[in-house]
């Protein structure tokens, strides 16, 4: 069953963004903020309030899984887990991302290309020079695609789809926290006058967040590793190869990095990078458009190991 399920959310995220549109989590972080503090409001706090706040949500996914997933031989089960994998890919599709950002190129269109650079990047990551924003581009569609789809994907044949829910709820609860400080607005027209810098919304740090962190961060191990390998194999394993196996352990504490830039640096060597050809444009964006192809090859050695296994009886 996993193999199809993977099967058809695969086609559907490449084929349509109707899905993609479909994705919000604005409810479901409302849903465990309320959890969080109910949890918090009992004395629970850091790594007992993450466990709790996740563990509601997993055994209501799993309640309902076990009262109607049998029904009509499996096969509301079968519709039920590709809608949970659906939903917990993404959200947003990171091959779609990255054509979008080549055709803008392609057409020598900047504004287009500085918009979905900020889509990928973010507000305040992305480079003025046309070269250095694809090397920035190119950097991030090798580690985003382990949070995205492989590490969901992964999760997803080990524990069913409540694997993805853990995956996906984990990655959400570590995002930060901010503190709203009032009149935060009107504090900057004032502080010409009364002399005195007022307090902006800050991220808080706190050990519920830090728990989510270090728990993603566990999560994506395994998944990391398999993508870096997929990635040797199906770009030049002579290169990448050595990446995995010299950053296959660290310690816990930077394990979060370490795995984002296993991915950079293990994809960069498969695709062959070269630090000349990565500061002409043209040839950057190229780098860009081989790295998407590498993302899109590995999945598809994980698709084809994950049916010689279902073959063979081990999935």
């Amino acid at each position: 069953m996993s193999l199809i399920t993977i099967l058809i959310a695969v086609v559907l995220e490449r084929l349509t963004n109707a899905i993609e549109n479909l994705r919000s989590f604005t409810w479901l972080t409302r849903v465990t903020g309320m959890i969080r503090a109910r949890a918090e409001g009992f004395g629970l706090g850091g790594t007992a309030a993450l466990v709790v706040t996740l563990a509601v949500p997993l055994v209501i996914v799993a309640v309902i899984f076990h009262l109607v997933g049998g029904m009509l031989a499996g096969i509301v089960g079968l519709l039920l887990g590709l809608i949970v994998l659906l939903f917990c890919l993404g959200p947003r599709d990171l091959n779609r991302q990255v054509d979008s950002y080549l055709e803008a190129g392609a057409m020598k269109d900047e504004d287009r290309e500085m918009k979905h650079a900020r889509e990928l990047l973010g507000e305040d990551n992305v480079p003025g020079d046309a070269a250095e924003r694809s090397s920035a581009v190119l950097q991030k569609a090798l580690s985003e695609s382990n949070p995205r789809l492989f590490a969901v994907l992964f999760w997803f044949v080990i524990l069913g789809p409540l694997g993805a829910v853990l995956y996906r709820l984990s990655h959400l609860l570590q995002a930060p926290a901010t503190e709203e400080k009032p009149a935060a607005a009107a504090a900057e027209g004032e502080q010409g006058k009364e002399g005195e810098d007022k307090p902006q919304a800050e991220p808080t740090e706190d050990g519920f967040r830090q728990a989510a962190v270090r728990l993603v961060a566990l999560l994506d191990w395994i998944p990391a590793r398999l993508v870096a390998l997929g990635y040797a194999l199906t770009g030049t394993f002579d290169r990448a190869f050595p990446v995995l196996r010299s950053n296959f352990t660290g310690p816990l504490a930077g394990m979060a990095e370490q795995n984002k830039r296993l991915l950079r640096d293990a994809g960069s060597e498969a695709v062959q990078l070269d630090d000349v050809d990565m500061k002409d444009p043209l040839e950057a964006r190229s780098a860009v458009e081989r790295a998407s192809n590498l993302v899109f090859r590995t999945l598809i050695a994980f698709v084809a190991v994950l049916a010689l296994l279902t073959i063979v009886g081990l999935a």
